[in-house]
């Protein structure tokens, strides 16, 4: 009846267009951001005209996690081989109608600017917090990575660059290089990206894959029991081993 102009009723209608606003606001932000209250210092709430979308209690723990292990192996292949097994659908249009609401519904100060810091190295425009807020938004609103396609699944967030602030500092700020990706994932290459950084140069595609290989292969033996243990490193007992071992791998 609302849709189709049936309710004559100004105050209701008011209501349930903000009603539908704070849902849309509350579904970008999946689990990672929600809608909040404000509560005055007196009691009592406080009545405001923007959305206040606040971040959730980072989880932790999901170091071992199969989501954690996907993401890093398919950050991997798509590093070496631009390979991802997903149709993913373009995230503009989807920036495009976040930025909208973000500009429309949510506060600035408390929300916008405080998601739209991830990944600065400096301060940024109003526009610059708006397209960054906007885009990493518009990755929790579809769950997955826009890359690899490889779910979300709850798993820590950090805001990552396409393009590295030491490759390209001037690319650090640009809304469109911003994107949520695996917290693990995104530590695993920022190690090779400070590596290539020492080196004055910037991370290839595949130091990338290699690196993150590295940690994947890391990570899945961690408290695991091997060959090698109780053996020193680069001993005629270690090399014996790992010749055999390395044969295989390459």
């Amino acid at each position: 009846m609302l849709d189709r102009g049936e309710i004559d009723d100004p105050a209701f209608v008011k209501l349930m267009k903000g009603l539908e606003k704070a849902v849309e606001v509350e579904d970008i932000g999946d689990v990672y951001y929600s809608p909040v209250v404000n509560k005055s210092k007196k009691g009592g709430y406080i009545s405001a005209d923007k959305i206040i979308l606040a971040p959730e209690d980072r989880m932790h723990g999901g170091a071992q996690s199969p989501s954690t292990f996907r993401a890093i192996l398919a950050q991997e292949r798509f590093k070496r081989d631009g390979y991802t097994a997903f149709d993913l659908a373009p995230i503009e249009p989807e920036i495009a109608r976040i930025t909208k609401l973000l500009r429309d519904e949510v506060d600035f100060n408390k929300s916008v600017k405080l998601i739209g810091n991830a990944g600065a190295r400096g301060k940024r425009t109003d526009e610059q917090y708006l397209g960054v807020a906007a885009s990493l938004l518009a990755d929790t609103d579809r769950g997955y990575n826009r890359q690899t396609g490889i779910a979300f699944n709850g798993m820590p967030l950090d805001g990552g660059h396409l393009v590295a602030h030491s490759a390209n500092p001037a690319l650090s700020d640009e809304p469109t290089n911003l994107i949520m990706q695996s917290g693990y994932m995104n530590k695993a290459q920022a190690a090779t990206e400070k590596k290539a950084k020492q080196l004055g140069r910037e991370a290839t595609d595949v130091e990338l894959a290699n690196g993150l290989l590295k940690s994947w292969i890391g990570r899945i033996l961690d408290g695991e029991a091997l060959l090698t243990d109780g053996m020193r490193k680069n001993s005629n007992q270690y090399n014996s081993v790992m010749s055999g071992i390395n044969a295989k791998v390459v």
